[in-house]
């Protein structure tokens, strides 16, 4: 144990020299990300971290030379290779519909996002992770909480990782940082646990540290308390079971077929799945795994990709898997603001599901479930729903409505929630899902709909007619044949060859919403309809106002949101449907009739139409 403890000692010891030699001065010297990628001929890949199969995990401290902490190349800010032309890495514009990328997105505020200093100094990395978007959608990370499990603020590792966590991806987000290394050299793994289970309130648990032992050494989880300690796998265990969600860093070892053995612990704690999400790191400058990332191999089913190469915390510029898992830290709590919710298995879930594919298709041993992206984990995914308050779940496609329906939607400027496949409630207008149905007054002229009984006492009239003057389809779904009671009156008067006629009609009637409807009803709707006119021989000419709501109102009860227990939340609306009439003129010949309708909430109305029959 001494003995791997001293190997661990000069290993850490040789990774800050070089280090901060590093910051001295650039220098032939293969700990040099720029030096080896120009002189590949004279570093051997595994030259500074290599894999040393014999060496296990430590009881009494993480020995490997893991603690590189996962960083690779520490530099100044004002270094030459970090002044970089956001020009050429242009953020993505936006796309007219809500389901494609950026369609809600104001372009002002997608720019802005990306003009800020913080968003600039790792331009390409934040937009290889479409950061914009969610900055733009205002998600920040607020009431979230990331454990930095690290050497402590006041080492350069330890304050990188905690910066870039809380940097520009979830500024709003608390990260508390929790020192696991002392003088360059670890606590044990059960004071490592007890760290863990006493942070109940971390949500996050970003670990960028890692052993040299590969992932498929890693067998059962009597091993991993034999080789760590009981306290570890409980504290682990126990913050899975509250909810928290571990992120992890695969390694800096070169490793192009697997990771660290810790990014393995889902494989042998169960209750980690969906907890847990391994970090391999990209480089944004050659468009590949990073040279000295780990691939995810074994993890791939949990494992996705960053970009680690070159990050500014804002005080040095570091590489390493080390500064890519923090990225994803602070990803899942700007998932856990927007989208309170969803439980931690759902948002891992989301975060692979919307995932970028790269190398192979589909999820591979290299890259996992592919490239972060904010974008796409911050809009819909799937078939839009709109949840009915009676259970049901209605597609949110257009819905059909009368053009009283629809000005009243109009004018109210309404907003509803409609949900995702994962659950996910998102804002919409309501005016923006409706398209007017008009009445169509000639084709009921046609097949002579509007009466279905009438009796006359003298100038007076009583009667049912149907009328589709209230129609909706869809979440909006009404009555489209509704039943008016009238009472009306019809006077003539001759004045030579001419008759004037005048009818005017009073009715009431009792619409109907369907179950599977955000309209939960109507109050009884009155009406009023007059038509004036006079005929001449084979000649009519008439101006009318047709039904035309004068009282009445409708209820809606929209879907607003989700609680943060997963409730939905519901808004209640009265809407007053009295509305402006539409204006008839007509005239006729014999059987030919031709007639134009103003309509002032719908599409106006041209009309010709003839009725006749044949008899053989």
């Amino acid at each position: 144990m001494k003995y791997f403890a001293r190997i661990f000692l000069l290993s850490f010891t040789l990774c800050t020299y070089f280090t901060n030699y590093v910051l001295a001065e650039t220098t032939e010297n293969c700990t040099n990300l720029a030096y080896r990628q120009a002189n590949p001929e004279k570093c051997d890949e595994k030259s500074f971290w290599s894999d040393d199969s014999a060496t296990m995990l430590s009881g009494a401290a993480i020995v490997s030379s893991a603690f590189a902490l996962l960083g690779v190349v520490n530099s100044y800010n004002n270094s030459s290779s970090n002044n970089f032309d956001s020009a050429d890495t242009p953020i993505q514009p936006t796309l007219p519909l809500y389901n494609m990328v950026g369609g809600d997105v104001d372009a002002v505020k997608l720019a802005n996002a990306a003009k800020t200093n913080e968003y600039q100094l790792n331009v390409n990395q934040y937009n290889d992770i479409r950061l914009a978007y969610s900055l733009a959608r205002g998600f920040t990370g607020k009431n979230t909480t990331i454990a930095v499990l690290d050497a402590g603020f006041d080492s350069w590792h330890g304050a990188s990782v905690a910066a870039i966590a809380s940097g520009p991806i979830a500024p709003d987000a608390t990260v508390n940082s929790y020192k696991i290394a002392n003088n360059n050299e670890f606590i044990s793994y059960n004071e490592i646990g007890n760290i863990i289970s006493s942070a109940t309130d971390a949500d996050i648990f970003n670990s960028s540290w890692s052993v040299s032992m590969r992932a498929p050494a890693l067998k059962s989880r009597t091993q991993l308390i034999q080789l760590t300690g009981q306290q570890f796998a409980d504290g682990i265990s126990d913050a899975a079971k509250r909810g928290a969600i571990f992120v992890w860093a695969a390694g800096n070892d070169y490793d192009k077929h697997q990771s660290s053995a810790l990014s393995a612990l889902p494989k042998v704690m169960p209750e980690l799945q969906g907890h847990f999400i391994n970090v391999v790191a990209w480089d944004s400058y050659t468009g590949a795994l990073a040279e000295y990332s780990n691939a995810c191999g074994i993890t791939k089913d949990y494992c996705i990709t960053v970009p680690g190469t070159d990050i500014n915390s804002g005080e040095t510029t570091a590489s390493g898997t080390s500064f890519a898992a923090p990225i994803v830290s602070a990803a899942v709590a700007v998932i856990k603001e927007a989208f309170p919710y969803m439980s931690s298995p759902e948002i891992t879930e989301l975060l692979f599901t919307t995932a970028r594919d790269l190398g192979e298709p589909g999820i591979d041993n290299i890259y996992g479930h592919g490239m972060l992206d904010l974008e796409r984990a911050t809009r819909p995914v799937g078939a839009p729903m709109v949840p009915i308050e009676s259970g049901i779940m209605q597609p949110l496609q257009t819905a059909r409505v009368s053009g009283t329906i629809a000005h009243k939607i109009n004018s109210a400027d309404l907003k509803f929630a409609f949900f995702d496949s994962f659950g996910r409630a998102f804002e919409a207008n309501l005016a923006d899902n409706i398209s007017i149905q008009n009445p169509g007054r000639a084709f009921q002229r046609l097949q002579n709909q509007e009466t279905l009984t009438q009796v006359s006492i003298g100038n007076l009239e009583f009667g049912l007619k149907n009328s589709d003057i209230i129609f909706g389809d869809g979440f909006l779904e009404a009555n489209n044949q509704d039943t008016i009671s009238f009472i009306g009156t019809y006077n003539e008067a001759n004045i030579g060859d001419i008759t004037l006629f005048q009818n005017a009609r009073f009715g009431i009637s009792s619409p109907k919403a369907s179950p599977n409807s955000m309209i939960t009803g109507f109050s009884n709707i009155y009406t009023a309809s007059i038509k004036l006119g006079a005929k001449f021989k084979d000649w009519t000419f008439s101006w009318a106002i047709p039904d035309n709501i004068i009282a009445g109102n409708m209820g809606l009860r929209l879907p607003s949101g989700r609680a943060n227990n997963g409730d939905i939340l519901y808004q209640n609306y009265s809407l007053d449907l009295s509305s402006k009439p539409a204006i008839e003129y007509a005239i006729s010949y014999k059987n030919i009739h031709a007639g134009f309708i103003d309509n002032p909430y719908g599409t106006d109305e041209i009309f010709i139409l003839t009725k006749g029959s044949l008899r053989f």
